[in-house]
């Protein structure tokens, strides 16, 4: 069963709260527990994650999910892959779905050029303050990503992606498979690229396929491409501790053998997806620790303890490194957050 985080369950309907829906229904509707969003570290099902995704869409009318200052009703990007069905190439696609946008929105904006022998997709929306974590520029960036790797037959291979954004740290782990390429923070523009020979791809997909695939989507654009079965999330899941266990990690020859390989071939497949064991650790040690801040009021001294560090000093030190900010800081930051959330609905 694929999975994707809860961040992205908790971003999906932040759009629809805010233009007054029930957000509690829509979860309903979907078939998602609430108590699924109050943990930072659980995963659902992705097809949960589809299904509220669609929710959302037929609430508000919008594909665009109340991210964006107008509406993209319920149908457009369907009305899109009209024109890219008598595509002949990749690159055709691209364009064909540039025009279309550029033409019938005036709050987005998509550009495909060539640099060099890399070609460059290009997003942007005009107010990217309705989007503040970016969850949707995200989003809307894999879903071009996805649908050129369907529509010529296999994944199409990224040099790498670009963010007008910082660095995440609520998804950092999830962003690697979104873009599984070199990444770029605090850039003038929100683009990927690729190599431009794959710009002459041909199309493989049949009309019929096209419409099986709007039938069934969002799925496909939530699904990476290395889903569950990346050997980075099998680690993951065998280290994440209980929530009423200590953070305490056994050697990686100890989880090789849990997962029926050698500690050397373990490092080197790890290293083949960009990762290492010391990693994994220090993302989950990292990811427990913003959980155990943001919750309650626990002193940091205890919470340093809890998550491996003997010394508050160290603690805070790597806290900086992994936020930005020191633990207080994150702390009262997310509260003011809240409480100008609770004033604002």
């Amino acid at each position: 069963m694929a999975t994707i985080s809860s961040y992205y369950f908790r971003e999906a309907i932040k759009g629809a709260a805010r233009r007054g829906v029930d957000t509690g229904k829509l979860l309903e509707s979907a078939g998602v527990a609430p108590t699924l969003l109050d943990d930072p570290l659980a995963r659902g099902d992705v097809r949960a994650m589809a299904r509220l995704v669609q929710q959302v869409w037929y609430a508000l009318d919008d594909e665009f999910m109340g991210f964006t200052e107008d509406r993209a009703k319920v149908g457009l990007f369907g009305l899109m892959t009209r024109f890219i069905v008598p595509c002949e190439s990749l690159e055709q696609v691209l364009q064909a779905g540039v025009r279309f946008y550029n033409l019938t929105r005036t709050d987005v904006y998509l550009g495909l050029t060539r640099s060099g022998d890399e070609a460059v997709f290009e997003a942007s929306f005009s107010r990217p303050d309705l989007d503040p974590n970016h969850y949707f520029m995200e989003f809307w960036m894999v879903i071009w990503h996805r649908l050129a790797g369907w529509i010529t037959g296999a994944p199409l291979p990224l040099r790498w992606a670009s963010f007008t954004f910082s660095e995440p740290t609520a998804n950092v782990e999830e962003f690697k498979y979104m873009f599984p390429c070199e990444q770029r923070f605090e850039r003038p523009a929100n683009c990927f690229a690729f190599d431009d020979k794959y710009l002459r791809l041909p199309v493989v997909r049949t009309k019929a396929e096209l419409k099986a695939m709007l039938k069934a989507a969002p799925l496909m654009w939530l699904t990476m491409p290395s889903s569950d079965l990346g050997l980075v999330r099998r680690v993951r899941a065998t280290l994440l501790p209980k929530p009423s266990q200590p953070v305490e990690f056994p050697s990686i020859e100890v989880v090789a053998e849990r997962l029926h390989t050698t500690p050397q071939t373990l490092r080197r497949k790890l290293k083949r997806e960009g990762s290492s064991y010391g990693e994994i650790k220090e993302n989950i040690r990292r990811d427990i620790a913003i959980q155990k801040v943001l919750k309650g009021n626990a002193r940091i001294e205890d919470i340093a303890v809890s998550v491996g560090y003997a010394e508050t000093r160290s603690f805070t030190r790597a806290f900086h490194q992994w936020t930005g900010y020191s633990p207080l800081q994150y702390r009262q930051n997310f509260q003011q957050s809240a409480r100008s959330t609770d004033l604002l609905s």
